[in-house]
């Protein structure tokens, strides 16, 4: 009886889709050559692994008892993989991270551009899905980290965290909206009137934005787009009244060129949000990972240093001024 990893990985992920032309998608493969693949696997070890029917694919006992051990077998053949690509040192390896939206756009593009320049023997794959999705990810060890803010989901003990420089959440607007126009005090007010542009929110953010809008309850919430492209956003923003709920740290550039302009009003008690790299705890990240990992320390906390005045700020400017007048 012979199995090879490369038919245990196509079952994996065939396990984990429940659907062939998901799997072979994720594969880069035709969905003719993973049926094949897969009724060799079952050839070789004489038992169906799944049960096919209308209402989709379901694991048979003897596939969840293969699943088991697939698993445990990839894992260590990623070990060993790893492993070797510690005795050529950080110069060459594949890396497989995941990032979260809000910290993707700050740091992604300027990583991905120095390592294809100063690093190319590295081969990156980057997923940018949000925390609940990554952490899944991470539990089948299928990236060798994150980097995510993981406030609505501590992570558990199975995973070691560094912690970057904190996200600042809040809502912006473009220059010149008529929101600025409005005194503090009427500003929470006056928000009802416009409609919101934001990532897909977690239930814990859209409670705390219904708060804000002084909702009931947050199916009332005014959105306008949900998207995962903060780029999508922030054109958006920039070319209509919508307003946008974002991270400092994400948009940067157009905050210090006054472009756009964060609202004086504090989105939630935690508009510092915890980011962190995670790994699993029993997983030790290559020569390659940990110097990815390095890179993105170093860009983070650049982009801290260098970010412009926050919500306070802006208050403090606001009540001054009312107080004057």
């Amino acid at each position: 009886m012979m199995v090879s990893l490369r038919t245990l990985r196509h079952f994996s992920v065939l396990a984990e889709e429940r659907h062939y032309s998901r799997a072979a998608l994720r594969l880069h493969l035709t969905q003719s050559a993973l049926s094949r693949s897969i009724q060799a696997l079952e050839d070789s070890l004489d038992v169906q692994l799944l049960d096919r029917s209308a209402s989709g694919l379901a694991l048979t006992p003897a596939g969840r008892a293969v699943l088991e051990h697939a698993h445990r077998v990839l894992q260590e053949a990623d070990a060993l993989h790893r492993r070797v690509e510690s005795l050529h040192g950080i110069e060459t390896g594949d890396v497989a991270m995941g990032a979260g939206v809000f910290p993707a756009a700050g740091f992604l593009s300027p990583l991905l551009t120095r390592l294809a320049r100063d690093y190319p023997g590295i081969c990156m794959r980057v997923e940018i899905e949000s925390w609940q999705r990554l952490h899944e990810m991470l539990v089948r060890d299928s990236l060798d980290f994150v980097v995510a803010i993981t406030h609505s989901l501590p992570p558990s003990s199975d995973f070691l965290l560094r912690p970057l420089p904190p996200q600042h959440i809040g809502l912006f607007v473009r220059a010149g909206h008529p929101l600025l126009a409005v005194g503090h005090r009427s500003l929470r007010a006056a928000l009802a009137d416009y409609r919101l542009a934001a990532t897909h929110l977690p239930p814990r953010a859209r409670n705390q934005l219904a708060a804000l809008y002084r909702l009931p309850h947050s199916d009332a919430l005014p959105l306008a787009l949900e998207c995962n492209s903060v780029d999508t956003l922030l054109t958006v923003a920039l070319n209509s009244d919508v307003v946008m709920l974002c991270v400092r740290e994400a948009i940067r550039e157009p905050l210090a060129a006054g472009g756009i302009v964060q609202l004086p009003l504090a989105y939630s008690s935690e508009a510092e949000l915890g980011c962190n790299i995670i790994h699993h705890a029993r997983r030790e990240l290559s020569p390659p990972a940990l110097k990815v990992v390095s890179l993105i320390e170093d860009l983070m906390h650049a982009g801290a240093s260098g970010m412009p005045g926050g919500p306070g700020d802006a208050i403090a400017l606001l009540e001054k001024q009312e107080s004057a007048d």
